[in-house]
């Protein structure tokens, strides 16, 4: 089965508990909560009147269901998510809420963005960037944005030491057991196959550099455990005309 294919069984498979099987994990990770997590994000987030986001991945609409809470004028989400039920889950939450005007929802590949060129204000990303091809995932975050657009993701960084062949296989054998037992077969082959894609600081300035964006800014924030490493918060601008 294609690593794209895993992944999306995976989440259709979890759907339904996605929220409270995050915030577990989260807690046990880097004791933080989910929403803590949206939180970080939102709050790192400019966000300006009558902006157009796209929020990549976008789940079960946790992150939307933030931003709209905020009550900027004007503002207007399109959630992205290739999984359907994902998507179902999220309608249902906003069903019955004054949101469903100010959120478009999409279900499409993030490395196949179906949208025109210059057509966000602010591109948003929240835990997913390491189940994509990182360079073809920001290229097209780049070509949807606008000139001036702002990038912002939160995700699982990595260390020095795990970019060494065999921590990094011991790693994905390592995920591949803790999710077998935690959830099943197609979430550990789906999180073990996601260990290679991880990134450090480092190597996110380079990757973004070489995508052509600018104005990089790059945090770790805080872990619950020393031996695992540090969430990352990426900004960027995509300052260049194309």
């Amino acid at each position: 089965m294609k690593e794209k294919q895993v992944v999306q069984e995976a989440f259709t498979e979890f759907s339904s508990h996605y929220e409270a099987t995050v915030d577990s994990e989260l807690n046990t990770f880097w004791g933080w909560s989910y929403q803590s997590f949206v939180d970080q994000l939102v709050n790192r987030t400019e966000i300006l009147e009558n902006q157009k986001i796209l929020d990549i991945a976008t789940g079960t609409l946790v992150i939307p269901r933030k931003i709209l809470k905020k009550k900027i004028p004007g503002v207007h989400i399109t959630g992205l998510d290739f999984t359907e039920s994902m998507l179902r889950q999220g309608k249902k939450k906003i069903s019955s809420s004054d949101f469903t005007s100010s959120i478009s929802l999409t279900c499409a590949d993030a490395m196949a963005i179906p949208f025109s060129r210059q057509t966000f204000d602010v591109v948003l990303m929240g835990l997913a960037s390491h189940h994509m091809n990182i360079p073809l995932m920001l290229s097209e975050m780049k070509r949807v944005q606008k000139p001036g657009g702002l990038l912002s993701i939160i995700d699982v960084g990595t260390s020095p030491l795990w970019e060494s062949p065999v921590v990094k296989f011991l790693m994905r054998v390592g995920a591949f057991i803790y999710f077998l037992i935690k959830e099943n077969l197609t979430r550990a082959r789906a999180e073990a196959g996601a260990v290679t894609n991880l990134r450090t600081p480092e190597g996110w300035q380079m990757e973004l550099e070489a995508a052509g964006f600018q104005s990089i800014e790059i945090i770790k924030l805080s872990s619950k455990y020393r031996w695992i490493p540090e969430p990352l918060s990426i900004k960027c601008k995509n300052n260049q005309e194309e």
